[in-house]
């Protein structure tokens, strides 16, 4: 079939990523309505509410700097009378306003990951394409596959719902790979229309014992070759580091990354920010001294270091946010600061004199998963931090509280190669067992 010159026909890099927010746009609001919820929009700020005990969906704002607090305020009142089930914030790059990540952070919300947009022109979609053996996928809207244990995304709480599935076939059409008459696998389809049009895919999802046989892209080329036959020239997706190479392997490009932040549990509800600690935190975030001494009055050395809904201190704040001078003010109004949150600010040398003069900080966790700085530097592949824990004597058999491995042992899985031969030299020093 010839593309439909309704839909996007030309786009670059830009405009697809426009068209994979909208189609994202389009999809939480209708998931939403059809599902019972409600779709509240105020000054640039559009957010979902799909029932007590669900999720809720914040989609591509764009805000004016100066009213943009004002709404925010709105927002967080509304989900503290609704109650939702954790919030997300979705956004391109750079945000609207771009401050937009301080002013979500100072009410609670978590930073988030990076969206990885990717498009496909569908005429260039690979014809020679061959099916595992054995494998059939089938368009199916029908069939349930909640009580599957192991499908991703296959609970009803997903952004295709079963609602949606059923009421909407036309605009949303889901694929079910099925091996030996078994269903193994499953991914969505998302249609939009007008000049911004395109296929957006949603949902890819193999059970882990089917995985790395080609299913998710054999599942993928054919959603593709649905719409490109439905008259669609662009597909649009948001690709996770794992199946990246899959999309790229069918022609799939990069187009730019996204923002995300959450908000996570009920403290938003329980604990909600007062004003005067979302403007210092907010001020924290830009670096305004300025406004950090105007308000200094306003919190005790308590609150100043009473962590904020999202389990970040001010200090940390003032890390993550790269203001050193904010985190400096902070320090000199009494807030308190570990080694790590130096050594985030760069401050190397404060993190190590901290490390010298307090026996239990080496030892100190981190994060809902308790991790030490030996942790903490094998997930970022820190092999400098990794050195200073280990010169200022971090027990090394200490686990983390989830997946309770010692920081060797995230280094092998994360394979620091350089980092875990350190520890491993580390341990034959002092006489330890080399263990994960």
């Amino acid at each position: 079939m010839e593309p439909d010159s309704s839909l996007l026909m030309q786009a670059d890099s830009a405009q697809l990523q426009q068209a994979a927010a909208d189609n994202h746009r389009e999809l939480f609001h209708l998931n939403a309505v059809i599902k019972g919820g409600e779709v509240t929009s105020a000054s640039g700020l559009t957010w979902t509410y799909t029932g007590k005990g669900n999720g809720a969906e914040i989609v591509f704002p764009q805000l004016n700097e100066e009213t943009a607090d004002a709404v925010l305020d709105q927002l967080m009142e509304y989900y503290r009378s609704h109650i939702p089930n954790g919030v997300g914030c979705w956004s391109l790059a750079p945000a609207q306003p771009a401050d937009l990540g301080i002013r979500l952070l100072a009410r609670g919300f978590q930073p988030g990951w990076q969206p990885c947009w990717m498009a496909l022109h569908l005429q260039q979609l690979p014809e020679d394409y061959t099916v595992p053996a054995g494998l059939q996928i089938t368009a199916d809207n029908n069939t349930s596959i909640a009580d599957i244990s192991g499908m991703p995304y296959g609970d009803d709480n997903g952004y295709m719902s079963g609602p949606l599935l059923q009421a909407f076939p036309e605009k949303a059409q889901r694929f079910l790979a099925v091996l030996n008459n078994t269903i193994v696998g499953q991914t969505c389809l998302f249609l939009t229309a007008g000049p911004l049009g395109n296929a957006g895919i949603y949902n890819v999802g193999v059970l882990p014992a089917y995985r790395k046989r080609g299913i998710g892209k054999a599942l993928v080329h054919a959603v593709c070759a649905y719409a490109r036959k439905k008259g669609y020239t662009y597909a649009t997706l948001n690709a996770n580091d794992m199946g990246r190479p899959v999309y790229q392997q069918l022609g799939f490009r990069i187009i730019g990354y996204g923002l995300t932040w959450w908000l996570m549990g009920q403290r938003f509800i329980t604990h909600p920010h007062s004003p005067a600690l979302v403007k210092i935190a907010e001020a924290t975030g830009r670096g305004d001294i300025a406004a950090l001494d105007a308000i200094s009055n306003q919190l005790s050395t308590e609150e100043l270091n009473t962590p904020l809904i999202n389990k970040m201190s001010l200090i940390q704040l003032a890390a993550y946010c790269k203001q050193p001078t904010a985190a400096k003010w902070l320090v000199s109004k009494g807030a308190h600061y570990s080694a790590l949150d130096a050594w985030d600010l760069g401050w190397r040398q404060q993190a190590a004199e901290l490390l010298a003069h307090d026996p239990q900080e080496v030892n100190r966790r981190y994060y809902e998963w308790n991790g030490t700085l030996l942790h903490v530097a094998a997930e970022r592949n820190d092999l400098e931090l990794a050195r200073l824990a280990l010169s200022a004597g971090v027990d090394l058999s200490l686990q983390d509280t989830i997946y309770q491995g010692t920081g060797l042992g995230w280094a092998i899985f994360f394979k620091r190669e350089a980092m875990a031969d350190l520890i491993k030299k580390k341990l034959e020093e002092t006489g330890g067992a080399v263990d994960k």
